[in-house]
């Protein structure tokens, strides 16, 4: 069996952005277990990590996915394909939807310090949401049957 390398492509980015989210929810979980030991934090970032720990399972779960599609494509199996797409579709839409609100919601008389954050949220999440996007293609790219690059001719073109 020979392995397509968009395939590899598509097994490497995906390596890549399930790390980006478990370091993501690595950093969730240290946060949690540094307040509940007894680090302050303002009542709004309170919240915030409480809605964060509210998702955590399917963060990690997302991860998970994505090393499991990551391990198929390597190995070739059929249905590698298909998780590969739906984590990727599934990344790219949360991605679009993070980058539209970050959009939307920013404050053109806001502070160089707030703005400077909102660029950074940008750069990360469109980061991101290009992992995934170039994952769909070498998925696409790797589905599609392979041609012969060589052509012979038989006979003269008129």
């Amino acid at each position: 069996m020979t392995l397509h390398p968009a395939r590899v492509v598509a097994s490497v980015l995906l390596i890549a952005g399930s790390v980006f989210v478990g370091v993501m929810a690595l950093a969730i979980a240290m946060a949690k277990i540094l307040v509940v030991a007894g680090m302050a934090i303002s009542s709004s970032n309170a919240l915030l990590l409480a809605d964060l720990i509210t998702v955590l399972p399917f963060v990690a779960g997302f991860a998970v996915v994505g090393i499991v599609a990551a391990a198929g494509l390597v190995r070739g199996k059929r249905w590698s394909d298909t998780l590969a797409l739906g984590t990727a579709i599934a990344a790219v839409a949360v991605g679009a939807i993070g980058l539209t609100l970050l959009s939307i919601g920013r404050d053109p008389f806001a502070s160089i310090a707030s703005a400077r954050s909102t660029d950074d949220g940008i750069g990360i999440i469109g980061a991101f949401t290009a992992i995934y996007l170039f994952v769909i293609v070498a998925v696409a790219v790797a589905r599609r049957p392979r041609t012969s690059t060589r052509q012979i001719s038989t006979g003269v073109m008129a």
